[in-house]
């Protein structure tokens, strides 16, 4: 039986997965993908983290506060949120944005999926199962009696998924805080030796 060919299109030419001698070159085109966005990824540590004119306390805090949003259910409000947070905390307010990107459709549910598992473990309840999603498709008659019933339902997800978000971003936050912080300030201080000892 001939299967026909698989393709891969992606800004690039296609290339027949299903031919052997391809593969080196697909594997060639990703680790250049790879390449480049970690380059992208260190011009950003190098200019806008290291040599930024801030001190090491509002990066570190940045740094932090971009951490901390990250592991809070707010998909879609994280932007905004570090943007604020920064400004109420005067913390540096390029150093966390990127950071909340690590939070995105791909990566939904390897974040929350373990925040909530760890609110279960807190609160010392079981997840929700098929009961849970059967009683959800039959509401009970009338308005406010249906707006009660998913009310309850939602805080059976939501009183966990909360629960477990803060406590993991609160786990997070304050070591990148320290490890930041401490990065930056050994980083600045080796290039302010450097002068002195070609003197």
């Amino acid at each position: 039986m001939r299967h026909s060919p698989v393709h891969l299109q992606d800004g690039i030419r296609d290339v027949n997965l299903t031919n052997p001698r391809r593969l080196p070159m697909l594997a060639r085109r990703v680790r250049g993908r790879l390449r480049t966005a970690w380059g992208k990824v260190r011009r950003f540590l190098l200019h806008s983290v290291l040599h930024a004119d801030d001190p090491p306390s509002r990066l570190a805090l940045g740094a932090a506060i971009g951490m901390f949003v990250t592991f809070t259910p707010t998909f879609g409000f994280q932007m905004l949120l570090v943007v604020f947070a920064a400004w109420l905390f005067r913390a540096n307010k390029t150093v966390g944005l990127p950071i909340v990107w690590v939070s995105n459709p791909a990566t939904v549910v390897l974040i929350y999926y373990p925040c909530y598992i760890v609110g279960l473990t807190l609160l010392g309840r079981e997840p929700i199962d098929s009961q849970w999603w059967s009683e959800l498709r039959t509401p009970p008659a009338g308005w406010w009696p249906a707006v009660e019933f998913y009310w309850t339902q939602l805080l059976e997800v939501a009183t966990p998924l909360w629960l477990g978000c803060l406590v993991v971003a609160t786990c997070t936050a304050i070591p990148t805080y320290y490890l930041v912080y401490h990065v930056i300030r050994t980083y600045r201080l080796r290039r302010m030796d450097r002068p002195r000892a070609a003197v």
